[in-house]
């Protein structure tokens, strides 16, 4: 019986795909748990013989490896959507959804360290330096003062059982946005203009879906996305006396890495990053600012601060791919401050 505009395009699927994409992880994780062994060497092993030796083991785990990027990458397009459409104006829906977005970030970050190949172990060693300051609150995280056998018992644990947290909160995003109502295209749509979500719009999800999750068997056979990939090092048992060349995360964790390599010192680096996430908030509370809502200026669409976010945020994440050196600092810090700014400017 819930009524939704008529009028809604692609960028309103985004929401539908995160739903059936979270629960789909959720079961090929938990299907993963039965063969996965959370010890020192051990981790390595049996990734090796889930892939190897369980039936279709192969397909789920690189279905749940693959299904985490496409996941990220629509959450992307969701936050971006929000922006774009002027999503402040529905404060629940955002704070919700920005918890949504923080626990994703770390549930993904702890289950790309679990396999305890060389390049996760190693992304993992840089973010354990960087928690140095939090003196003992590290070693109760990491299960020492640096990654060692006991991190991967303390990380499988929350990454197993924080999807379901999730899972909580986007219910209850579910039902702040059914009790406030969609948003559209157009800002203001009379009830004359409105049909039933099921079962006129709902095929559109559905549609959408199918070819969401073709796409992810597609690249778990032929590997077509390369981004997508993991990187060919983690595929190596983890090595603490031989450190990689140069360390490259998960591309959904380009963001916050880059913003970390092009700080001259870790606190600068983790200042800049929680300012990043702190923006996302701060669009929330600028509806308090706008004393008239004009509906003319209601969905800000393509604004002059939208249109140069997407190239920058795009840079950002490229400079986290490359060997970083001086020029390299000056550009990426100049990228996150126009990033900074363009959000801002979005207030």
């Amino acid at each position: 019986s819930y009524l939704v505009p008529k009028n809604l395009n692609l960028n309103w699927n985004f929401g539908f795909i995160l739903g059936i994409l979270l629960v789909l992880q959720i079961i090929s994780g938990l299907m993963l748990t039965f063969f996965y062994v959370p010890t020192k060497g051990e981790a390595f092993e049996s990734t090796v013989n889930i892939m190897m030796n369980v039936g279709f083991g192969w397909f789920v785990r690189l279905y749940h490896s693959f299904g985490v990027s496409f996941y990220f990458f629509f959450m992307f397009l969701h936050v971006i959507k929000g922006m774009w459409y002027s999503s402040n104006y529905l404060p629940w829906s955002w704070y919700s959804g920005v918890v949504i977005l923080v626990l994703s970030i770390a549930i993904a970050f702890m289950g790309y360290v679990l396999p305890d190949g060389q390049m996760s172990f190693w992304g993992a060693t840089v973010i354990g330096g960087l928690l140095q300051w939090l003196g003992k609150t590290s070693v109760i995280i990491f299960g020492g003062y640096t990654v060692g056998p006991e991190t991967l018992d303390r990380f499988y644990t929350p990454h197993v059982l924080l999807p379901f947290v999730v899972l909580l909160v986007v219910i209850f995003h579910l039902y702040v946005l059914h009790r406030e109502g969609s948003s559209n295209p157009l800002a203001v749509i009379d009830m004359l203009s409105v049909f039933r979500f099921h079962p006129v719009a709902i095929f559109s999800d559905i549609r959408f879906i199918v070819i969401v999750i073709l796409l992810i068997g597609m690249q778990a056979g032929y590997g077509f996305i390369s981004i997508f990939q993991a990187d060919p090092d983690n595929s190596i048992l983890s090595d603490p006396l031989n450190t990689p060349a140069h360390i490259i995360p998960e591309w959904y964790l380009l963001l916050f890495y880059a913003t970390l390599k092009v700080f001259p010192t870790k606190m600068a680096g983790l200042l800049a990053m929680a300012a990043m996430l702190e923006l996302l908030v701060l669009l929330i509370e600028s509806r308090y600012f706008k004393q008239i809502v004009s509906t003319m200026n209601y969905h800000r669409v393509w604004t002059s601060p939208s249109i140069p976010l997407l190239p920058t945020l795009f840079m950002l994440g490229s400079i986290g791919k490359m060997v970083i050196h001086i020029d390299l600092i000056v550009v990426g810090t100049c990228v996150v401050l126009l990033i900074v700014t363009f959000i801002y400017r979005l207030l």
